[in-house]
């Protein structure tokens, strides 16, 4: 079973996709909020991003992902295997609820990256 870090811009934003996540997941498997910034504006910061992959050992657009490469770089390679954890390509909303959905105790990361990479390309308007 996978763990997931929710990393964007808006704190609130990530806690309310949490509560709806957390809801509809049929196991129990860590869902934590790496999103923000220590003065509670709005942004994210690599160290919480760090804090919340160390949380969960297990996005948003623009410096949420930057910082979220920065937060891998910040992890103990001897303690937390960097190959078990991804930035997801996927709509933070949709990305994050169907990743919910599907997880399971039998759900490798690969088929997980495959559905994300479909759901990215599924086309929204005929």
């Amino acid at each position: 079973m996978l763990g997931f870090v929710v990393v964007s811009h808006s704190k609130k934003l990530a806690e309310e996709i949490i509560i709806l996540c957390n809801e509809m997941k049929k196991y129990d498997f860590p869902v934590i909020n790496g999103s923000g910034t220590e003065s509670e504006n709005l942004g994210s910061d690599p160290l919480i991003i760090k804090t919340a992959i160390e949380d969960a050992y297990l996005k948003d657009v623009g410096s949420s992902v930057f910082n979220a490469e920065i937060a891998l770089e910040f992890l103990d390679g001897d303690k937390y295997d960097k190959n078990l954890i991804r930035i997801a390509d996927a709509s933070i909303v949709e990305g994050v609820l169907m990743s919910m959905a599907i997880n399971d105790e039998k759900l490798v990361l690969s088929e997980l990256e495959e559905e994300l990479k479909e759901l990215k390309n599924m086309k929204k308007v005929n």
